[in-house]
């Protein structure tokens, strides 16, 4: 008879891991513990990506081919040892204690309550407010190809090398590309979204017709890449680097290095593949926190925008 709950050893913590040989993943048949063990295998690189951002949970009770639950609270009877932190959702006049992971064990808790997929603010708990992560989301609309996505790819990296920022590609493992830019924590949500969208018309200039960063999906050019700087907006999120996506054959939005780009498929990363990945390269955001910018300029040209006349982004 199959084990109904196994006891995991995680740096000093014990997670208890019931119902292990469930079926998550329908592709190739991975269950809850292997979830669990490629979790521990990127565990430094997962939990550098999370450290102490509140983080909704995206929970797959019944495995990925089921229903997927959004989770922002932390449920009571929670171990003692688990972070958190209290964010306030003002238009609905709520508040919730969101998972603030700062330890591999925090990871393995939230893969026990069936976590599939991790959603981090781009803020931490020392100060929620204020952001330190820019994100820039490649997103495809129907009729265009990862190929556009991997060439609007090269205009942004371009485009932050004249900045003076140093972006860090990720795959989003699903259609799109992230790149991710650490800054410095003194702007709110409103400017860093604002710098964002500045960014993006710059990329759309610079894109020959290849992107479109119309606000409203129906008015925009199907086969263009959508500069998604909405992301940057407060309490949305988006699947951190090495968090598995809810898909059968378990993808995973995996750290890129810029010359691998041009060559690497959505479908190269799982959760099968990246623990040899990891084990040879480590984690490719490891040193994110050591290149922060400043978004002065960005702001600039956002003043610029919308003295020309460019609306300022839409309110959620």
């Amino acid at each position: 008879m199959a084990a109904e709950r196994i006891e995991l050893e995680v740096e000093g913590r014990t997670v208890s891991i019931s119902n292990p040989q469930r079926v998550y993943f329908s592709a190739r048949g991975e269950t809850k513990l292997d979830l669990a063990q490629y979790y521990l295998a990127v565990a430094p690189g997962i939990v550098n990506a999370l450290y102490h951002r509140p983080c909704m949970l995206h929970r797959f009770p019944d495995g990925v081919d089921g229903e997927k639950v959004h989770q922002k609270r932390v449920p009571p009877g929670a171990p003692p040892w688990l972070e958190t932190v209290r964010v306030h959702f003002p238009r609905y006049h709520r508040h919730a204690d969101e998972l603030c992971v700062a330890h591999p064990a925090d990871v393995l808790w939230a893969v026990q309550m069936s976590t599939v997929e991790f959603h981090p603010w781009n803020s931490r708990r020392d100060d929620t407010e204020s952001p330190d992560e820019w994100r820039i989301d490649l997103d495809p609309m129907p009729a265009a190809t990862y190929d556009d996505v991997r060439r609007t790819a090269g205009v942004v990296q371009e485009l932050l090398a004249e900045l003076g920022a140093v972006g860090y590609p990720k795959t989003s493992g699903g259609k799109g590309l992230h790149i991710y830019v650490r800054v410095v924590p003194e702007h709110g949500f409103g400017d860093v979204r604002r710098a964002a969208l500045a960014f993006a018309r710059e990329v759309e200039r610079r894109a020959d017709g290849l992107v479109d960063t119309t606000w409203w999906r129906k008015d925009r050019d199907p086969g263009s890449v959508f500069v998604d700087y909405n992301q940057n907006a407060r309490d949305h999120t988006i699947a951190s680097a090495y968090s598995v996506r809810g898909t059968p054959e378990g993808r995973v939005s995996a750290p890129l290095r810029w010359d691998e780009v041009p060559d690497a498929e959505p479908g190269d990363f799982t959760l099968a593949t990246m623990p040899a990945r990891f084990a040879a390269l480590g984690d490719l955001h490891a040193d994110i926190d050591a290149h922060p910018y400043r978004l002065g300029t960005l702001l600039e040209w956002a003043e610029r925008d919308e003295r020309d006349g460019a609306e300022a982004p839409p309110e959620d």
